[in-house]
């Protein structure tokens, strides 16, 4: 727990208090739950009730045909259920779909069942010394062949962020778009100036192993050599 506050801390140091509520936002899954609908018909229009057991000769039963009147949801043995009403007919019924939540709409019934976002794979904060790499997998600066971004300097003043290693980038409106919008965002393997990117801006990856990703510019250092300081999450 101790060294989770201090990653966090680390992430804000220095920023204003705006920019690092910003920072904090991409450190954090970004993806809340979503959710499935799906809508359950009647089987039948009409259904049909007669009397099936045998009676004696010269008896004899009249069926009763009713179309649907009304449909609701009930419980039944403490699990819900989806009633379809015939008047006189009678009824028939099923159970609800697993875990979903049910109400009816226009005869039928509307089922919407919860279903978990895209998962974490790493989160962190980092700070990537100039020339040097970093791997979005699995949160490590310098990791040769496994880097997905690499902060590179031609001069004290030509500054870049450039994939590696078959990743790629996507810098869009350079918005928080979280996994949703990076899944959509259009990739490149051309590197970015870090005139284009400034303090605040976030940027979409398609990691060196197909993960998506998101990293923000929390900060560069000032003097030379620099540090460029990212918070950035993966999803699985």
């Amino acid at each position: 727990m101790i060294g989770r506050m201090f990653s966090i801390l680390s992430l804000g140091a220095g920023l204003s208090g705006a920019a690092m509520v910003a920072g904090l936002a991409t450190f954090a899954a970004l993806a809340p739950q979503s959710a499935s609908a799906e809508r359950i018909e009647c089987p039948q229009s009409k259904i049909r009730r007669e009397v099936t057991t045998a009676l004696p000769s010269g008896w004899w039963n009249t069926p009763i045909v009713n179309s649907l009147t009304d449909v609701r949801v009930i419980t039944i043995g403490g699990k819900k259920a989806l009633q379809c009403l015939y008047g006189p007919a009678g009824s028939i019924q099923r159970y609800a779909p697993e875990g979903a939540t049910c109400s009816t709409s226009g005869g039928a019934f509307e089922c919407e069942t919860a279903s978990a976002g895209p998962q974490t794979f790493t989160t962190a904060a980092l700070d990537i010394p100039q020339t040097y790499t970093a791997d979005l997998d699995r949160g490590s600066v310098g990791a040769g062949n496994a880097a997905d971004i690499w902060f590179q300097a031609e001069t004290a003043d030509l500054l870049y962020v450039a994939p590696r290693n078959g990743a790629r980038l996507g810098v869009g409106d350079r918005s928080n778009r979280g996994y949703a919008g990076c899944s959509s965002a259009r990739f490149t393997r051309n590197r970015v100036s870090l005139r284009d990117i400034p303090v605040g801006s976030y940027i979409c990856v398609r990691t060196n192993e197909g993960r998506i990703s998101q990293f923000r510019v929390n900060g560069v250092t000032g003097g030379s050599p620099k540090t460029l300081k990212i918070g950035y999450t993966t999803w699985r």
